[in-house]
């Protein structure tokens, strides 16, 4: 291997380090290399190969490596360095103590990601080694898939996985059309086409394929898997310039996808290993962080700055103590002591001694805990049958588990129309054809407001209407299969990216004009029975940008026709002929019955036009570099002078559950965003309909603004009207804005807009765009307020608002499986977004803030008696605490009843939290979080230290248990103050504990079991070897120390008045505070009891059987209009 091909591996395996020398990439087939270019071969060399490697770590780098993640993490650092100080300098308590627990932490998370990464190395060599056949010397040879190289002619046979990314050269099929699935890529289980060029298509064996010259150009490798440009150059026997053709995404075989319904088929590698786009989108996106995670941040550094004031303020004491010390006589000579920064009693070192005593104030198992609760809570929301899709057989997804306590702070939710409110099953109602409108009537077309009289049938059909319709089965990029199993009334199976292009293509077979599917080139149809072949010559394919999409045909007598469907805006701009104003009438007629509207529209084209056009087309598909934008320019200038055929108007009806999940997530003082790139019209009904726009909702529009200063006249027109009648709790205001205004607030008026709309309870806006999507949540999101947000939709075009949001839920639609892959978490239907939110976002939300917040509280009643009694042994550094105790305390004695608490717990039934939206405005803003409640949390730490501390001192220095303890010195003090913190931090998280089931149970009692048990054990452990191997963890002076505490029956007296002391006002507290000033919580929790006991009569559950399912469907009592509504 070259040097130089060395060095570019090892920068290509760094993030952001790639770097390409040309603007292309080149390949040639089968390696054949030009004669007159000696570094093509080095250049080509540089491509990755086609090993496989998703582990994290090699044998070699794996110690380092790990160590490295790991002590990232502020809380791993810290111990660490407080370690590594205890063996610099005369610590008071042995290195163990910081030592053991960071190594326990540190080994259990390098055993979870080694034990994963084994796995992935397992998975990796059993991929890299597979046979995968290539043509090699003139005939298939097969080879380990890692050897596959760039330029390679791979066969790939029936059901097989494609190993790399591979243009396709021929297939079985003379017309070199094959069909693949890419379930494993974006979830898709349709069949797609994919295509070889007609030039190779006819080569269908290794030896004819080993005779090829050419090469392909195409661009460098992108995660997009929808996008690809490039261009192959066929060199002909007779020399000359090479025959070039553009390839496109539908020639590109991605890795991952497997060949389906083909026997075989060749392709030359263009992409291979790391560089195959299923590689690049394995990569991480950035990581989100939770509110709670940061609070969480923010309480660990005030605890540092703490531990740091603690430290500093004992270490002055102690000098200054040294310096007014009495009880040397007055006559003799007392030399001041000489204070040094550094040395073994410098000011440095004994600050670092106070350091390294208090230190444990910080929880080192803090961050290990947390994440293990967020893992598991993440597995509940999965197993969530109430989440569960019985017709689809769908689960709810959890494609993160940092976030699940984010789920309980959602202020703000944009959401997707069609396919998240609605069910993205279109189905044809009406069309206006030539100014006149038609509606279907039990599979019937009917004149409007003619449906008594005669039907349009296939013998009277008008010229127009047969047009119309042989248009809508022309201009799509359906799939046509022939339908065998005969349970279907077409005689083909149709399969489509767009439910639209389905809708309208089964629609003109309903009305005479039957799609038959392609062959090669042509297209064809029957009509009235007769088959017709017309020529697909070009498909100017559907963008977000332009709204629609066109094909140039050649009909059976030779004329060029364009066939034009899109938005109205995008259609009926263009045109030159036809009935433009009837036929937006009639749309907008449509529209208002929250019908989705399409414009139909054809150009006639002469023959030297089409040349013309082919010509600009043909050169920006073969440019490598901005292929979509040169693309964009030539559609924009061929799709004019149209003359208009009509529209259609196809009906996508509301989901399940919409209106009432909208009506919860607004009582739960959630607003909801609606984002569409539907017209106005319909968007507005669909936002009625749904209950987004409530009755005597008075609406405010900013639409169809041609300039900024339209758009920002309109917007102080609102302000001013919210300013002079603000909104009430009887008043509320919607506004309606569309793509084209909003683009002019992007320009310098977004201040002004989020005004209005914080002053609005719905906010819908229409003809976006994608960009226009993210944009919009990323406005809201950087607000003033901040607020918390989350993102839901089904399509790729919403990937990037669900990316942008702080939360993104995918919905598993119809649309593919885009979305669902980049989003956080993914439902089945929109209706599940309630018990998301109100439930589980709930419910994660209240565990991970007692979580975090008693971590700190433990650690407070644990350390701070230590720095009450440094004030009682003149600073000398002396431990409070065995090592052994200190050794244990968080990571085995306290640890596990936390853990289970945030996995378990339910502080209020899910049927309430369900059926009582206004409980989720309890935790918004991050309320159990705030500095108020850790202020709680931690003065009742403070509370049990000082119990702990001066009640065991009050009890030690009397007659009570003074003169039989004073003999063990010490430890027995402090084993005591240790025996009551243990069982008070025990009995203060049972105390705040709703839900007990037994692993409640086992981990509390467990835990005070555990810690008597243990330091038996420990004071009873006398042999040698131990001592020898843990001189400074197991000493004699521990020594049945235990067992002499335990056996006086004043200790056990002492135990309990101090447990009782110090948990009473917790309990007074929490007794005033239920009875005299209960939050709304506290009141549902008295009228529906424990979590896991459900109130008679307030809830009634219907369990129904069916295919040995079991499914609960819940019924929940609307109490202001006093009727039930099903809500799931």
């Amino acid at each position: 291997m070259s040097f130089g091909r060395l060095k570019d591996r090892l920068l290509g395996f760094l993030p952001g380090r790639r770097r390409y020398e040309d603007e292309w990439r080149t390949v040639y087939v089968l390696n054949k290399y030009p004669s007159d270019d000696a570094d093509v071969e080095v250049k080509q060399s540089r491509y990755a190969d086609n090993v496989i490697v998703t582990s994290k770590y090699t044998i070699w780098n794996f110690l380092p490596k790990n160590l490295f993640e790991q002590f990232r993490r502020i809380a791993n650092f810290y111990f660490l360095c407080i370690g590594v100080i205890q063996l610099l300098i005369d610590s008071p308590v042995s290195p163990v103590t910081s030592i053991l627990p960071l190594v326990f932490v540190i080994t259990v998370t390098a055993i979870k990601q080694g034990y994963e990464d084994w796995l992935r190395h397992k998975a990796d060599r059993e991929v890299n080694n597979r046979p995968t056949k290539v043509i090699r010397h003139g005939r298939v040879q097969d080879i380990p898939s890692k050897n596959v190289t760039v330029g390679d002619i791979v066969q790939v046979l029936d059901d097989e996985e494609i190993p790399c990314d591979l243009v396709v050269m021929s297939c079985d099929d003379s017309e070199g059309t094959c069909y693949i699935t890419t379930a494993n890529l974006d979830g898709e289980t349709n069949l797609k086409v994919r295509n070889a060029l007609s030039d190779t298509a006819a080569m269908q064996t290794a030896e004819q394929l080993s005779q090829l010259m050419a090469h392909v150009e195409c661009q460098h490798p992108q995660e997009d898997l929808y996008s690809f440009s490039g261009r192959m150059l066929i060199t002909t026997r007779g020399g000359g310039e090479p025959v070039v053709k553009a390839l496109g995404p539908q020639n590109l075989l991605l890795r991952g996808a497997r060949l389906k319904n083909s026997t075989y088929t060749f392709g030359v590698a263009v992409y291979t290993g790391r560089e195959t786009k299923m590689a690049l989108n394995q990569q991480q996106g950035a990581h989100k962080f939770s509110t709670v995670e940061k609070t969480m941040n923010v309480f660990l550094i005030v605890f540092l700055i703490v531990l740091l004031c603690q430290g500093a303020l004992c270490a002055g004491l102690m000098f200054w103590k040294q310096g007014t010390a009495s009880g040397t006589p007055s006559y003799v000579y007392q030399e001041k002591p000489k204070v040094t920064f550094t040395g073994s009693n410098g000011v440095l070192d004994t600050f670092l001694v106070f350091l390294i005593l208090f230190n444990y104030v910080i929880p080192i198992s803090l961050y290990v805990t947390v994440e293990l609760q967020k893992f598991i809570g993440a597995l509940f929301f999965a197993w969530d049958l109430k989440m569960y899709m019985e017709e689809t057989d769908e689960r709810a997804i959890a494609n993160t588990s940092d976030l699940n306590e984010e789920l309980g702070q959602i202020e703000y939710v944009f959401t997707d129309k069609t396919g998240t409110l609605t069910e993205n099953d279109m189905q044809f109602r009406e069309c206006s054809i030539n100014g006149l409108k038609y509606v279907e009537l039990n599979s019937q077309l009917f004149v409007a407001d003619q449906t008594d009289g005669p039907c349009v049938s296939a013998q009277n059909v008008p010229s127009e209407v047969m047009q119309f319709f042989l248009t809508l089965s022309l201009c799509h990029t359906v799939q046509a299969s022939k339908d065998t199993s005969h349970n279907s009334i077409y005689d083909y199976r149709y399969q489509a990216s767009s439910p639209d292009e389905k809708a309208l293509v089964e629609a003109a077979v309903r009305f005479g004009v039957t799609y038959q599917g392609k062959i090669g080139d042509d297209i064809e149809v029957r009509v009235d029975n007769v088959t017709e072949r017309y020529t697909l010559l070009h498909v100017l394919e559907f963008d977000s940008t332009r709204k629609r999409m066109s094909v140039i045909v050649k009909s059976p007598n030779g004329e060029y026709v364009m066939l034009v469907k899109g938005a109205e805006t995008a259609v009926l701009d263009q045109l030159a002929s036809g009935p433009r104003d009837v036929t937006l009438d009639h749309v907008n007629e449509y529209a208002e019955k929250g019908l989705r509207t399409l414009a139909v529209a054809r150009r006639v084209i002469s023959e030297d036009e089409y040349v013309i056009m082919d010509a600009k087309i043909n050169k920006a598909k073969q440019a490598i570099n901005d292929r979509e934008e040169q693309l964009a320019l030539v559609y924009e200038e061929v799709e004019r002078d149209l003359h208009v055929l009509g529209a259609t108007a196809v009906e996508d009806r509301l989901q399940d559950g919409v209106p009432q999940t909208i009506m919860a997530l607004r009582e739960a003082g959630i607003k909801v965003w609606v984002l569409t790139g539907d017209k106005e019209e319909t968007a507005v009904n669909i936002s009625h309909s749904c209950g987004h726009f409530k009755s005597g909702m008075e609406m405010m529009f900013v639409t169809k603004k041609q300039s900024e200063r339209e758009c920002q006249e309109e917007l102080v027109k609102c302000r001013d009207r919210l300013q002079r009648r603000p909104p009430t709790a009887n008043k509320h205001y919607g506004l309606v804005i569309d793509g084209f205004s909003l683009a002019h607030v992007f320009k310098g008026y977004t201040d002004l807009f989020v005004d209005i709309c914080q002053n609005c309870v719905a906010v819908l806006c229409c003809r976006m765009s994608p960009l226009q999507k993210a944009q919009i949540v990323q406005l809201v999101k950087c607000s003033n307020e901040k607020p918390v947000t989350l993102a839901i939709g089904d399509g790729a075009n919403d990937c990037g608002m669900i990316q942008e949001a702080h939360v993104g839920i995918g919905v598993m639609g119809k649309e593919g499986r885009q979305a669902v892959r980049t989003s956080d978490y993914a439902v089945a239907r929109f209706k599940f977004l309630w018990r998301v939110l109100l439930v589980h976002g709930h419910w994660y939300y209240v565990r991970a803030a007692v979580m975090v917040q008693y971590f700190f509280y433990k650690n407070v009643s644990f350390i701070t008696p230590q720095f009450f009694y440094a004030f009682f042994n003149s600073f000398s550094g002396q431990p409070l605490y065995h090592a052994f105790f200190l050794t244990a305390y968080n990571i085995f004695f306290t640890s596990l009843p936390i853990l289970v608490y945030g996995i378990f717990e339910q502080h209020v039934n899910s049927d309430a939290l369900q059926s009582q939206p206004h409980l989720y405005r309890d935790v918004r803003k991050n309320y159990r979080l705030s500095w108020t409640e850790f202020f709680f949390w931690i003065v009742s730490g403070y509370w049990h230290a000082l119990v702990l501390f001066f009640g065991s001192y009050f009890f030690f220095q009397g007659d009570t248990l003074g003169p039989a303890m004073w003999q063990y010195g010490n430890w027995s003090f402090g084993t005591f103050v240790f025996t009551v913190c243990v069982i008070v931090s025990n009995l203060k998280l049972a105390l705040v504990t709703h839900y007990w089931t037994w692993m409640t149970h086992v981990a509390i009692w467990g835990s005070i079991a555990l810690f008597f048990l243990s330091t038996i054990t420990f004071n009873s452990a006398t042999w040698e070897s131990i001592q020898l191997a843990f001189n400074d963890v197991i000493s004699l002076d521990m020594y049945k120390l235990f067992f002499q505490l335990l056996s006086q029956g004043v200790v056990w007296m002492a135990i309990i008045l101090l447990i009782l002391m110090a948990l009473l006002p917790d309990i007074i507290f929490m007794l005033i505070a239920r009875h005299f000033y209960p939050s709304e919580t506290q009141k549902v929790q008295a009228e529906w009891g424990p979590a896991n006991k459900l109130k008679k009569g307030s809830v009634s559950h219907r369990s129904e059987i069916s295919n040995n399912r079991t499914c609960e469907s819940l019924v929940i009592l609307d109490c202001e209009q006093g009727s039930t509504v099903n809500a799931l």
